[in-house]
């Protein structure tokens, strides 16, 4: 079951206008941003395309095409993001390994 085709309070409502379906998508990339920047924990809520409003408007193309570029601008931030996120936890299970003490043994082999 997708997130379109659920009911009830969780359900999200659809964007009636282009304006407010670009509203959402300029949202969810200001919370994608955050979450890359270290901002934010987060993470944007899935998107889903406006099937039903048809052809976009003239007037909204030029927003949509900032929207694209910008949404491309952070696609390709994600890999040094990543990169950076698991050098971090390298440093951090190092530093852990290093300042912890050894853990005892739990068994005795008392038949040797």
């Amino acid at each position: 079951m997708s997130a379109l085709d659920r009911t009830g309070p969780e359900a999200p409502r659809r964007p009636v206008t282009w304006r407010e379906a670009l509203d959402r998508l300029e949202q969810h990339a200001d919370r994608a941003e955050q979450m890359i920047r270290g901002l934010s924990d987060d993470g944007p809520e899935p998107w889903a395309p406006p099937a039903d409003l048809g052809p976009i408007p003239d007037e909204f193309v030029p927003r949509a095409r900032q929207l694209l570029e910008r949404q491309q601008r952070l696609m390709a931030a994600i890999p040094a993001a990543l990169a950076g996120n698991r050098q971090h936890q390298q440093v951090t299970t190092r530093v852990s390994n290093a300042t912890q003490a050894p853990t005892p043994s739990v068994y005795l082999d008392v038949s040797a």
